[in-house]
Formats: C-alpha cells, structure tokens, sequence
C-alpha cells in the first residue's frame, strides 16, 4: 500500500484538521474512517481498514479531529457541535473529489456520523457504527453524580482516564450537549447502517445498539454481536473488514 496523502483542512477559528487521503481507482468507491473519544486517525483499526480498503481499489480517507492526534485545538474545547463542523469540513473536501463515502464512526465517531447523516442524508452512501456511543455526550454525562457534575462545572474541566487515555475535558462539552437529544436519533436516522458491537465492551453497553435498531423506525439496520468483543473490537478487525466489505458492495448494488 503506498504512503497516504496528508492534508491539513481549515476550520473555524483559523485552525485546522489534518486528514490522511488515498485516492480512489477509476469509478471506486470512497469510505471515510471517524475516530472515537481520544483516540486518532492512525489507530489499528484505522490503518488496518486502509490497507485492505486500498487492495481492493477504494479510495480511504481518515481525519483526527480537533484536539486529536496531529489535528490543531484542544480537548478543553470539545463539544458536539465542533466535531460535527470538522466531519462536515472533512466531507466537503472528498465531495470535491468523488461522490459521498461510506462513513466508519467508531464509538464517539459513530456519534458524530449518525448525528451529520440526519441533517445531510446524501453525505453518504452508508454507515457503519463500530461500538456505537449514540448517547454521547449524554452517556458520558449521565455516567457521573451530582457531586462529580457540580466540580466539573465548579473547575472548569475534568480528568478521564481509563486503559487507553488519560485526557482533560472542559466543561463546555456539558453545555453543547443539551442541544443533542439521542431520541431524535431514533426517530430521524434514515440511512442503511451496519453496526457492530462487543458483548464484553464495558465502555458503551451492547444494548444500546440492541435498543437502536429495535426501535429506530428505519427498516435498513443490521446489527452484528461479536461475544468476546470489547469496545475497541481491534481483535476483531479482520471479521469487521470482512463483513463490512460486503455489505457496502450489497449497499452499491
């Protein structure tokens, strides 16, 4: 596979995001992978995907977001509604390229596509949610007390941590949130998805995908359960590629 191209992609607040691209083959297709919560545009996963996505032809897009990887800002500044000004950005820029990706949220990720693909449909040809956290920021939030909640508000920022980050998050995040209710999710989603999700993730429960796709009205939804899977699922990235694959060729069809 040769090296990508690296593109830095100007945002608000004369910053920018830094975006790997590799080109399509003549009338390919594209799909665009969307990281999670602290994580970047180069995890294994990621840099699996575009490898085998680049044997067979497609092009292969992958950003960090702000705050993120090699990306400009800071995590102090995250909310919602900057992630989805960075996924927007990042689909302008392949859409003067090529026709729509398929999009590849990966837990905070799948988040921020599932939210962009309700207001803008056509930015993609379709989804594929990797450990889905449809409830964020609100999961996030709802997962602290009240005390927890007051000092996060009191100072400012707060501290997660758990086995593979260790990051500040400022309290805007909080604020932002209230413009997102996850039921609009359910009841607007309209674009053929494919999710996947771990019965050992202990980050986002599997059931909340299980309670997506029974109660999304939109009847194109496939859910896939891996039983030993955790939430980063990155031992299962030949199974996700595979199964993947061809269910965006059936997509294409």
């Amino acid at each position: 596979m040769s090296q990508p191209q690296v593109h830095r992609i100007p945002v608000s607040g004369g910053q920018s995001i830094v975006l790997d691209w590799i080109p399509p083959a003549p009338r390919r297709p594209s799909a665009l992978f969307v990281h999670g919560f602290g994580s970047h545009r180069r995890g294994e996963k990621s840099l699996y995907f575009a490898q085998r996505f680049a044997a067979l032809g497609w092009g292969y897009a992958a950003l960090d977001f702000r705050g993120h990887g090699e990306s400009g800002g800071s995590l102090a500044d995250l909310t919602l509604t900057g992630l989805l000004e960075d996924l927007a950005a990042v689909l302008d820029w392949l859409g003067a390229r090529g026709g729509p990706p398929f999009l590849i949220g990966s837990s905070m990720g799948a988040a921020v596509c599932a939210w962009h693909v309700r207001v803008h449909p056509r930015s993609a040809k379709g989804l594929i949610l990797i450990a889905p956290s449809l409830r964020f920021p609100a999961g996030l939030i709802a997962s602290l007390g009240e005390e927890e909640l007051a000092a996060w508000r009191r100072e400012g920022k707060r501290r997660f941590r758990n086995a593979w980050l260790d990051v500040e998050v400022g309290y805007d995040l909080v604020r932002d949130a209230a413009r997102y209710d996850p039921a609009l999710l359910l009841r607007d989603h309209a674009l053929p998805s494919l999710l996947f999700h771990g019965l050992s993730d202990e980050a986002v429960p599997w059931r909340q995908s299980l309670e997506f796709l029974e109660q999304c009205p939109f009847p194109s939804l496939r859910l896939v359960l891996i039983k030993d899977g955790d939430h980063r699922l990155t031992a299962h990235k030949a199974f996700l590629f595979e199964t993947l694959s061809v269910w965006c060729e059936e997509i294409l069809i």
